[in-house]
C-alpha cells in the first residue's frame, strides 16, 4: 500500500513539474506592450534566467519612467567583465554574457545590439514618447491613451 501511494505521489509531482503553462508564459521571457524583447536562456551572475528577467524588467521600468517626453532613446553598449553591458539613456539594463551569446547562436556584441534594437523599439511603442503630456490629455478631443 505504501509503495502504491509513493508511486502515485511521485507521478503527481512529476506531472506537475513537467506540465507546460497552457498560456505559454515563460518566466525567462520578456514581453512588454505585446512586444517580445528577449529571453534569458542561461543563468549569469548567480541568478537564474527568471531572476535576470525580473531585474531587467525593474531596470527597464526605471529607464522608461526617467526618459523625458519625446526624448529619443539612446542605446549604448560597453564592454564589461561579464561581457557587453546595455544602457538606455545612460541607465544600465543588462549584460550580455558569452554564455547568452552561445545559447542564442551569436556573439556577445551582436546579441547586445539585437536586444538593444528591440528595447529601443519598445520605448518607441510603449514609452514616454507615446504618452500625452498631462495638459494635452485634459483636452476633450485628445485621444485616449490605453497605456
Amino acid at each position: 500500500m505504501r509503495i502504491a501511494m509513493l508511486v502515485v505521489s511521485f507521478s503527481l509531482v512529476a506531472s506537475v513539474a513537467l506540465a507546460v503553462d497552457p498560456y505559454g508564459w515563460d518566466p525567462a521571457s520578456v514581453d512588454i506592450g505585446g512586444q517580445h524583447i528577449l529571453k534569458f536562456r542561461v543563468a549569469a551572475g548567480g541568478m537564474t534566467p527568471a531572476q535576470r528577467r525580473a531585474i531587467f524588467e525593474f531596470r527597464l521600468t526605471k529607464a522608461l519612467t526617467h526618459t523625458e517626453y519625446l526624448k529619443p532613446v539612446n542605446m549604448t553598449y560597453r564592454k564589461c567583465p561579464a561581457g557587453i553591458a546595455v544602457y538606455a539613456n545612460g541607465i544600465y539594463l543588462l549584460s550580455v554574457t558569452p554564455a547568452d551569446a552561445k545559447a542564442n547562436k551569436s556573439t556577445p556584441r551582436s546579441l547586445a545590439q539585437s536586444w538593444g534594437k528591440r528595447i529601443k523599439r519598445t520605448f518607441e511603442i510603449v514609452g514616454p514618447a507615446r504618452q500625452l503630456p498631462h495638459e494635452a490629455a485634459a483636452h476633450p478631443e485628445a485621444p485616449i491613451s490605453m497605456d
